[in-house]
């Protein structure tokens, strides 16, 4: 699996000279197999995963750079965008030249790149997607770029310590995702974001902001966004079809993975393709007759795969890979090894899916594209259309959503998605959880200059900005490649000029897409309204899990420090519980996660780690 650490320094700084030499001869010396781009003085660039010149690392001229990943041409959001881009002498140039930006406005992909301006600026710069890992930590006044903790801590000089207040807003607010990190000397880089060093000083911005991206006017025609959600869509799924030389594809049998595949389909690189669907024993758990319409319409194979939950052993967590901040790894313990069997079966390179289709197309809060309505046009004749659409989505009497929505719009204050997601965390501790309700911080540095934006955009964008994981947590480095296809910058770019309420149009939720795909996909899939569920899945998890999850969780950091409510968590954690009125993911997939991350951090000797709480 590709990964790359960039070193930068002060060339004026001895001490920082001295810091960046001792780490580069260790990377070169290091098991493993590290290779060094050329660079220039004040800069090092080091990979490891792919070769010189690859698609995974293109050197820009004159030792001015790199740019590690995958990288698609763009010509505009409906051309066809086939096949990896190569960046030649004048591209690179302009790239050099406007720090980066020209990348950001010509291609796309998952990438990070480094771009050396001149004798004593570099900047480093990760794609709108935040596809692929970039953080940062420093060593003696050396800053170090990097995608993989795991390297840096193969060093053997550096140390870290468990950010604590990152932690305790974590708990409560999963989707926290800011630059702060669970570790207190590693920071994360933004997608979109571009850090400028220079002589020794850090400075942060944006190059690409979608806030700014969703004030620069909105594609108030449904039928035009439906003739371009189509056309984008198709092209950027068959671009990154064509990076591989065969793919597996994750098939639910909702929509977004549906139209995924209808995409896939036609495709003229025709990659070979194998349909993967999961699928669980419990009640309203069993889609496979959604998956079996959709293999079926697009002519592929499909293998599917049951779930069972008494094989599953959640003692297996505790070899997670270490990573700077806690993730949900029950989705990979389930599914990783079995994706991994079939792609060396199939000889696929990549994984593919419909994740991060519900967020794209706007299938939650419907209620909000009503108040969007009301900051865009004000009270009038279509405020009431746009009222019964979202209560025949959100199946709610129309009049309190209209009262919801002009409280909403008289207040004039700045939506926020903090105080939402804690009232949905039971176990939360209540005075951790008003810390977390009261802190501004924990809003994604995008929304800084939110002020007066609608507050549908606003969940719009919040919702798409935890980018998927990149590596695997179980430490399988030469499995294929995962990748959301649906995540990709111009798609994302259209998706946030369409306003929401255009999004809702005819009372259903993701009713672009709908429409766009609806001589691709089975009708059945189309009209489909509710989503499969796992809560009947969950509770058989923990309960063929429960000693280790009680003991875990019951004596684990997360209770010793405040942030969860023993009392309330051994209730739900007992024989006799009744699961009817709680949601049993909250403690699978977030709580216990987080504290299986402690632990691995914890599991480091002491030396490495020192508790502190901020």
């Amino acid at each position: 699996m590709f990964r790359y650490i960039v070193l930068v320094w002060n060339p004026a700084d001895s001490e920082a000279a001295v810091a960046a030499s001792a780490i580069a001869t260790l990377l070169l010396t290091a098991p493993s197999s590290w290779a060094r781009s050329p660079g220039d003085e004040g800069y090092a660039v080091f990979y490891a995963g792919a070769r010189l010149g690859s698609s995974e690392c293109v050197l820009l001229p004159d030792r001015r750079g790199a740019v590690f990943g995958k990288l698609f041409k763009r010509e505009s959001d409906v051309e066809p965008m086939l096949g990896v881009a190569s960046i030649g002498a004048e591209e690179g140039r302009r790239i050099v030249a406007t720090a980066g930006q020209h990348l950001i406005g010509s291609y796309w992909g998952r990438y990070v790149a480094v771009v050396h301006e001149d004798a004593d600026k570099v900047h480093v710069l990760r794609d709108p997607s935040g596809a692929l890992p970039c953080f940062l930590t420093s060593y003696r006044g050396a800053v170090i770029f990097f995608s993989d903790i795991e390297d840096c801590l193969s060093l053997g000089v550096l140390r870290f310590t468990v950010n604590w207040k990152y932690i305790a807003a974590f708990v409560p607010y999963s989707a926290l995702q800011v630059r702060a990190t669970g570790l207190n000397e590693v920071s994360e880089v933004q997608a979109g974001e571009r850090v400028t060093l220079r002589r020794g000083s850090i400075q942060r911005s944006f190059a690409w902001n979608p806030v700014r991206i969703a004030r620069s006017g909105g594609i108030e025609s449904a039928d035009d966004a439906v003739a371009r959600l189509r056309q984008t869509t198709r092209a950027c799924v068959r671009a990154w079809s064509s990076a591989y030389g065969s793919l597996i594809h994750n098939l639910s049998g909702g929509l977004d993975s549906s139209i995924v595949l209808s995409c896939l389909r036609d495709a003229p690189a025709r990659t070979p393709l194998t349909c993967l669907h999961y699928f669980a024993p419990g009640r309203d758990e069993d889609e496979r007759q959604y998956a079996r319409l959709a293999a079926r319409h697009a002519g592929v194979e499909l293998v599917e795969q049951a779930l069972e939950p008494r094989s599953l052993k959640l003692e297996s967590l505790l070899t997670i890979r270490r990573s700077a901040k806690p993730w949900f790894y029950l989705h990979e313990l389930e599914r990783s090894e079995i994706e991994n069997r079939l792609a060396s079966q199939r000889a696929a390179t990549g994984i593919v899916s419909g994740a991060g289709g519900d967020a794209l197309f706007y299938q939650s809060r419907a209620d909000l594209a009503v108040v969007d309505y009301l900051c865009r046009h004000g009270i009038g004749p279509g405020l009431l259309r746009v009222a019964l659409n979202a209560a025949h989505i959100e199946q709610r009497s129309i009049w309190p959503l209209l009262r919801a929505a002009l409280r909403q719009r008289m207040r004039q204050k700045r939506w926020s998605p903090l105080t939402e997601a804690l009232a949905q965390r039971t176990l939360i501790d209540p005075q951790s959880a008003q810390l977390t309700w009261s802190n501004e911080e924990l809003l994604h540095p995008w929304l800084e200059s939110a002020d007066g934006l609608a507050p549908g955009k606003a969940w719009h964008i919040i919702s798409m900005s935890l980018a998927p994981a990149f590596y695997d947590s179980f430490g399988r480095p030469d499995g294929p490649e995962r990748t959301v296809p649906l995540m990709s910058q111009p798609l994302i770019e259209l998706c946030l000029r369409i306003p929401t309420y255009v999004s809702i149009s005819g009372g259903r939720d993701r009713a672009i897409a709908r429409r766009a795909f609806a001589s691709d996909v089975p009708a059945e899939i189309i009209r489909r309204r509710a989503k499969g569920a796992i809560d009947h899945y969950s509770v058989a998890v923990l309960d063929n899990n429960l000693p280790f999850v009680r003991e875990l969780l019951l004596d684990g950091l997360l209770v010793r420090e405040g942030i969860l409510d023993r009392a309330k968590l051994e209730r739900h954690l007992s024989r006799d519980r009744s699961p009817a009125d709680f949601e049993y993911n909250e403690i699978l997939h977030q709580h216990l996660c987080t504290e299986v991350w402690l632990r691995r951090w914890k599991d480091l000797p002491q030396s490495f780690l020192e508790v502190v709480r901020q």
